[in-house]
């Protein structure tokens, strides 16, 4: 028989958790709320990119663990955490650098940093470690690992190769390109595999979470999961090339090659989840020792530090956006002129004229021309970017700006070039399609200088917006290396060195 203390203190707990669940549950719709824009970007790319379609189940499997394993809370009531609101308060100050420097995913990182906050803060340090997983879960909700695509691109190339070469069928392979006598393959961004590498974390980490109760064990199964989604994929386009190979693609196993990953990828993973079963672990792990109760307070006086909590992560939550909104409001400003180009020595072989921006969002002013000379020819593009940083329109610039899906990066170097007498940092990207290859040459002019791509460019986008000097300018030179690319970086750093540079990205400034 419970006494009347006892009674009354399941009672305080009962309140206090369905406070500190609504407090919750009112702080994500906030979040989602404030951070509109941000959410809404990342939503965008579960739904347009294969790669992370699988976003859409993390919520729901979330929420299926946690209730899987809601006996552990026996004992246990919220015990709100001032560090949380601590963990707030960082996350919004790094989505406000994001925000302003433009990198969408770490705006998406932020957001989904200032929930564990959140949960930190509402609910207490116990209870946050004894879902430490679920919660670690919410991560998989950021559309990020693009940067895993050309290390997996090269492993997944040499792997292949290497195991066409085994089994007698001559190979050679060019970079990511693979030769046979049958035919050319490029592995491209879309066969390196991320997608079964990322739907394997997220189903390694939820199998484990409601398999296994050994940290040891979890973190085993999801590391074996992630070194056979990558060995998978290897084999799966080792297959593809040779059963392609050996039937002259009758079967056009190529064109389909996707929807075979995912079946061949299923199997692999049904397999692993089998002899996973045999390791589980039934019994629940001991509870930790409960504290001895405190002296039972009133129900209000319990709330009132779930009350403060939420209420404090709420305002830490909204200062950053606030400042934002305050500060650098996004209003209209006068669209910049389009730059006028020239072939310079070179010959023009075709008109100049403005290209509709496809890979980066919010171009406000583009020019292209294609110049030659001889059998040369090279596309000759410059795009005005006004608030460069905003939505990532200048930083991670991965694509020319007229981009052709039918190219794609093979290789990318940065070096610093002499143009024109002077040291420039150049993005330099090949490209390729069937044989044939591109070399890309990018320049990026950001707070009224030439910037090195990357970490450079994106603290100069940021120091150009705190001063308001809102515009940056991307320089773009294309053509064909047919076998010969110092030939055509040769080529390229000559036309370069005849354009008025200084005077195109000046044009472009405030």
């Amino acid at each position: 028989m419970m006494n009347e203390d006892m009674v009354q203190r399941i009672n305080i707990d009962h309140e206090k958790w369905k406070l500190a669940i609504f407090s919750a549950t009112f702080l994500f719709f906030l979040s989602v709320f404030v951070f509109w824009n941000s959410a809404s970007s990342a939503v965008s790319l579960w739904i347009n990119s294969g790669a992370y379609n699988h976003c859409f189940l993390i919520l729901p499997i979330f929420f299926y663990m946690v209730r899987s394993n809601r006996t552990e809370l026996r004992g246990l009531a919220p015990n709100p955490s001032p560090y949380g609101c601590g963990v707030v308060l960082a996350f919004s100050i790094f989505w406000f650098f994001s925000f302003l420097s433009g990198i969408a995913e770490g705006a998406h990182f932020a957001i989904v940093g200032m929930l564990q906050g959140i949960f930190l803060a509402l609910f207490g340090w116990r209870i946050y470690l004894r879902f430490l997983l679920p919660f670690s879960y919410l991560w998989l909700l950021v559309p990020s690992g693009e940067f895993l695509i050309p290390p997996l691109q090269m492993i997944t190339a040499k792997a292949a190769a290497g195991l066409l070469d085994t089994i007698g069928i001559p190979t050679f392979r060019d970079g990511l390109v693979i030769e046979v006598p049958s035919g050319s393959y490029l592995v491209a961004p879309g066969c390196a595999g991320l997608n079964f590498v990322l739907a394997s974390l997220a189903t390694s980490m939820a199998y484990a979470e409601l398999i296994y109760r050994s940290w040891r064990r979890r973190l085993t199964f999801v590391i074996v999961l992630l070194i056979l989604a990558v060995v998978g994929n290897a084999l799966r386009v080792f297959l593809i090339i040779a059963i392609a190979h050996a039937t002259n693609n009758i079967g056009n196993i190529v064109d389909d090659h996707l929807l075979y990953g995912w079946g061949f990828f299923s199997l692999i993973l049904l397999a692993v989840m089998m002899v996973g079963q045999r390791f589980r672990q039934d019994d629940s792990p001991s509870l930790a020792r409960v504290r001895p109760p405190s002296p039972i307070a009133s129900s209000n006086e319990s709330s009132a530090p779930i009350l403060g909590a939420a209420l404090l992560s709420a305002v830490l939550m909204t200062i950053a956006p606030a400042v934002v909104w305050l500060g650098w409001p996004d209003t209209p400003r006068p669209a910049p002129a389009n730059p006028t180009l020239s072939c310079g020595p070179l010959r023009t072989l075709a008109a100049q004229m403005e290209l509709p921006p496809s890979n980066v969002r919010q171009v406000d002013a583009l020019s292209s021309i294609d110049c030659g000379n001889g059998n040369q020819r090279l596309h000759f593009t410059v795009a005005v970017l006004d608030r460069p940083i905003r939505q990532g329109k200048l930083l991670g610039l991965d694509h020319r700006i007229d981009v052709d899906e039918a190219w794609s990066r093979v290789a990318r170097r940065s070096p610093t070039l002499s143009i024109a007498g002077r040291p420039i940092a150049v993005q330099s990207d090949v490209e390729a399609t069937g044989g044939r290859q591109k070399l890309v040459w990018s320049l990026f002019w950001a707070d009224g200088m030439w910037r090195t791509p990357g970490l450079d460019t994106a603290l100069a986008d940021l120091t150009a917006e705190l001063s308001r000097r809102r515009r940056a300018v991307l320089v773009q030179v294309e053509m064909e290396i047919d076998g010969k690319e110092l030939t055509a970086e040769q080529f390229l750093r000559d036309f370069l060195s005849n354009q008025p540079l200084d005077r195109l990205a000046a044009g472009g400034e405030d």
